[in-house]
C-alpha cells in the first residue's frame, strides 16, 4: 500500500498537520467524501456509521473539540470515539491484523508513517490524490464484519435498581434467572481502547442484557440506560442484531410464544407470567414463552420463525405484541403476512380504540393492579383461543385495519 515515505528525520503530528488537515485525513481512512465531512463539521450532522451495518441510521459525527482535535464518534454498538490518529489506527488494525494503538509510542509513529506515506504527494506540493487505497476500502469492510467486543465489570444490585425494575413488575431473582446484570464499568474492544467508555452513577445506570455468544465465542451483550433521554444519548449500545430471549426459552410444548418489540416487555411480561399460572379453554395450565425483536425494523427470518414454530406443541402458537405505532403496525402485518403471525395491540385510544393509559405491558404496571392486570391477560388468551385458534378465522391484516381506516 505504501507509497515513499517523505524524507523527514522525523515525523511529528505538527509535521503532518502543517502539510494535511485533520478533515482530509479523515476524509481518506473512512473513504467519506470531504463535503460530507466539512458538513458534519459545520452543521452538526449524523452519518451512517462506517464501523458497522448502521441500524440506527444514522449515529455517526464528525467535529471539533474545544481543542482543536477533529473527533470521530460512533454514538451506536461500536462506540468508537477517537481523533484522526485512532482513526488510522482503527484502519491499521484491519489491514495489519494486529491491535495498532496510539498509546504506543512505536505503533504511534507508525501511524504518523503511514499517513505521511499515503500523503506524500500532498506533502511534496504535488496534487492530491483523491482515490481511496483498495487497503483501506477492505479495511473498512473487514472492520463491518467484526463484533465489537464489549466487557463488563458488573456491580451488586442496589435498592434503586430494586425500585426501577419493580415499577414494571420485575424482580431481580427474574432479571438473575434472564442474565441481566447491573453494570459498574464497560469496555468496547479493550485490546485497542483501555478506557472505560462508563463508570456507575445513581443518576445514569446501565444494566447488561447478556444474550448468548457467537461462533467466535465472543458474547453477545446489549447495554440499557433507562435514565437517558433518547433524544440526546443513546439509550442502547449493542454488538449483536438477534432475537433475544432465546437462551430462555427451553421448553419444545410451548403454547403461546409472544414476540414483543423490546428487552423490558419481554422480561417484565415474563416476570409476570412466571408468578401466576393462566389456564387454556380446556383448563391445562398455559406454557407462555416470550422473546422480543432486537429492533422495531427488524425482520424475522424464515430459520427464526422454523425454529421458534418448533418450540410450541401441535396446538401452538406464536402471537406479536408491538407498539400501536406506525413502526408496530407496519411490524405486525410483516410478521403476519409473511408467517401467518397474529397480533394483538395495546392501545392509547388510539383512531376511537380503548384506552390503556400505557403503550406497552411494562407501562401498564404503572396504571394497573395484579388482578386487573390478570383479568386482561385472561381475556386476552380468550379471545386467542376463540379467534386464532379457530379454523378459518383469520381475517387479514388490512381487512382489519379497514375497519377502524388506520394508515399502516
Amino acid at each position: 500500500m505504501y507509497k515513499r515515505t517523505p524524507n523527514t528525520s522525523k515525523l511529528t503530528k505538527a509535521f503532518i498537520e502543517s502539510k494535511i488537515s485533520q478533515e482530509a485525513i479523515v476524509s481518506k481512512y473512512l473513504n467519506i467524501p470531504m463535503e460530507v465531512v466539512q458538513d458534519c463539521i459545520n452543521h452538526g450532522h449524523l452519518i451512517k456509521s462506517v464501523f458497522r451495518d448502521d441500524d440506527y441510521n444514522k449515529s455517526m459525527g464528525i467535529i471539533y473539540n474545544r481543542k482543536g482535535r477533529l473527533k470521530v464518534r460512533d454514538f451506536g454498538g461500536f462506540g468508537f470515539f477517537d481523533d484522526v490518529y485512532g482513526v488510522v489506527a482503527y484502519v491499521l488494525s484491519n489491514i495489519y491484523d494486529r491491535p495498532i494503538s496510539t498509546d504506543n509510542k512505536q505503533d504511534f509513529y507508525f501511524v504518523l508513517k503511514h499517513i505521511a506515506s499515503t500523503f506524500s504527494d500532498n506533502i511534496e506540493g504535488k496534487v492530491i490524490d483523491e482515490n481511496v487505497d483498495e487497503d483501506i476500502v477492505k479495511a473498512l469492510s473487514k472492520g463491518r464484519s467484526k463484533k465489537a467486543i464489549i466487557e463488563i465489570a458488573p456491580r451488586p444490585w442496589n435498592q434503586q435498581d430494586k425500585a426501577y425494575w419493580k415499577s414494571i413488575g420485575i424482580n431481580l431473582n427474574f432479571l438473575n434467572a434472564n442474565f441481566v446484570i447491573p453494570v459498574d464499568q464497560y469496555y468496547i474492544n479493550r485490546v485497542t481502547n483501555s478506557d472505560s467508555k462508563y463508570y456507575y452513577k445513581e443518576s445514569d445506570p446501565c444494566y447488561a442484557y447478556m444474550l448468548g455468544q457467537n461462533k467466535q465465542g465472543i458474547y453477545l451483550i446489549k447495554l440499557y440506560f433507562p435514565f437517558r433521554d433518547r433524544s440526546k444519548e443513546l439509550k442502547f449500545i449493542t454488538n449483536c442484531n438477534v432475537l433475544e430471549g432465546l437462551p430462555n426459552l427451553e421448553r419444545n410444548d410451548y403454547d403461546y410464544i409472544i414476540i414483543t418489540k423490546s428487552s423490558k416487555d419481554r422480561l417484565s411480561i415474563g416476570s409476570h407470567l412466571s408468578s401466576t399460572p393462566f389456564y387454556g379453554g380446556a383448563g391445562d395450565k398455559l406454557h407462555i414463552g416470550v422473546i422480543n425483536l432486537p429492533s422495531e425494523n427488524y425482520k424475522l427470518k424464515t430459520n427464526e420463525y422454523e425454529w421458534l414454530k418448533n418450540k410450541l406443541n401441535k396446538n401452538g402458537l406464536i402471537v406479536s405484541l408491538l407498539d400501536f405505532d406506525t413502526t408496530g403496525r407496519c411490524g405486525a402485518k410483516y410478521l403476519y403476512d409473511n408467517y401467518n403471525i397474529p397480533y394483538i395491540f395495546i392501545t392509547r385510544g388510539e383512531f376511537g380504540l380503548y384506552n390503556y393509559g400505557g403503550k406497552d405491558f411494562s407501562d401498564l404496571h404503572k396504571c394497573y393492579s395484579i388482578k386487573q392486570l390478570n383479568q386482561f391477560i385472561n381475556e386476552t388468551i380468550t379471545y386467542a383461543e376463540i379467534k386464532f385458534k379457530a379454523e378459518n378465522s383469520q381475517v387479514s391484516y388490512m381487512q382489519r385495519l379497514s375497519e377502524f381506516n388506520l394508515p399502516y
